[in-house]
Order: C-alpha cells, then structure tokens, then sequence
C-alpha cells in the first residue's frame, strides 16, 4: 500500500473547503427565499384575522344599537364605537379589548339628537400596525 503524499492531502482538504463554503452560499440564498414565504404566509394570516375580528366587531355593534333602537331606547353613538374596540362578555357583564383593533376608525350615521334609532349605519376601518 502506498501513503497519501502530503500533495494530495492538501488537494483534498481545499476541494473540501470549497464544498462547504458552495454549501453556505446556497444555504444563503435558498434560506432568503423560504423565510420571505414563511413570513409572508404569517402576515397574511394575520391580515385574515384582522378583518374578521373587524367585520366581528361591526356586526356586534350593529345588532346592539338595532336591538336597542327596536326596543325603544336610544343607543350612544360613543357607545357603539366602543362596542366595536372591546368585545362585551354578556355572562361577566365585562368588556375586554378586541386584539387588534385598537387603532379602529368608527363612524357612526343615525337619526336622532340624544342618542340612535333607525336606520343605523356603522362603518369602521382599521390600518394594520404591527405591535
């Protein structure tokens, strides 16, 4: 048998810093592609869940100031627009922030000097912040 020269040993060694210095670029590029999605798709979940807890609390608000105008009671306006930054928890008789929406614009159109009646329209936006 005969030994490995220290020639060919030195080949070898730089073939296999090259080897791994090609792997950590490719590694570079690829991990930029795949982290731009994974993120990406976060975001846009997050998006998603926004506008739903948004169109949420807008169909909450709403059906309180219909309900109350039906049963003969003017509803606030400020009311309203509070309804639709905190959810009310009927059982505790409690209200909690909505996630999310704390920086909502709400406005509120009805007839009515001290408080609401029919016809109510809501209408809320919301720009997204991250928090």
């Amino acid at each position: 048998m005969r030994g490995i020269s220290m020639r060919n040993a030195n080949r070898n060694k730089s073939h296999i810093r090259a080897a791994s210095g090609q792997a950590t670029v490719e590694f570079g590029i690829a991990s930029v592609v795949f982290f731009m999605i994974v993120f990406g798709t976060v975001d846009f979940g997050r998006s998603i869940f926004l506008n739903a807890q948004l169109h949420s609390a807008v169909r909450d608000a709403a059906r309180e100031g219909n309900v109350g105008s039906a049963n003969g009671y003017r509803v606030n306006k400020t009311t309203l627009k509070t309804r639709i930054a905190n959810a009310w928890n009927s059982e505790s008789r409690t209200t909690k922030p909505r996630p999310g929406l704390t920086n909502v614009t709400v406005t509120v159109e009805c007839i009515g000097r001290g408080g609401c009646i029919s016809p109510l329209t809501l209408t809320a936006s919301s720009s997204v912040v991250l928090e």
